[in-house]
């Protein structure tokens, strides 16, 4: 992790010292099928260990864990990481995809489940453990295509 600390202006024209977490952007995508949204529930992060751009990044992790080839892809929001923090997230969402075998490693244990986009956030709530961008995916997905 790096941390960088910066001299910022406030808006009142007082300077302040600013610690900065620095954090790449990353890209997330709801993978669409038949009114449902295919997820993965996970018990270890993979390693981070990639110099691709984004999007190519995506979506080499959607055919290793999601076994999905192909599709189009929305891009529906960006929005930053939080305060004190760099990096943007840009979410997808895929459509008209092929499933195909996935190529996990063998540390990398996943289920995959498809939940109904009727009622995602509240099933998300009520039942998994999930981040915070996965909520907002999941209220975009029910007013969008709900």
């Amino acid at each position: 992790m790096q941390v960088d600390r910066e001299t910022i202006s406030l808006p009142n024209g007082n300077q302040a010292e600013w610690d900065l977490m620095v954090y790449p952007d990353f890209y997330e995508a709801a993978v669409i099928k038949d009114g449902k949204v295919l997820m993965t529930r996970e018990w270890r992060q993979g390693p981070h260990k990639t110099e691709e751009e984004n999007l190519a990044e995506l979506k080499r992790e959607l055919k290793e864990e999601l076994g999905v080839e192909g599709g189009d892809f929305e891009k529906v929001i960006r929005f930053a990481q939080g305060e004190r923090l760099t990096g943007f997230c840009t979410v997808y969402f895929v459509t008209n995809f092929r499933l195909s075998e996935t190529s996990r490693d063998a540390n990398e244990i996943q289920e995959l489940i498809e939940l109904s986009i009727k009622n995602l956030y509240q099933e998300l709530t009520a039942h998994h453990t999930v981040m915070p961008e996965t909520l907002l995916i999941a209220k975009i997905l029910e007013e969008e295509l709900g």
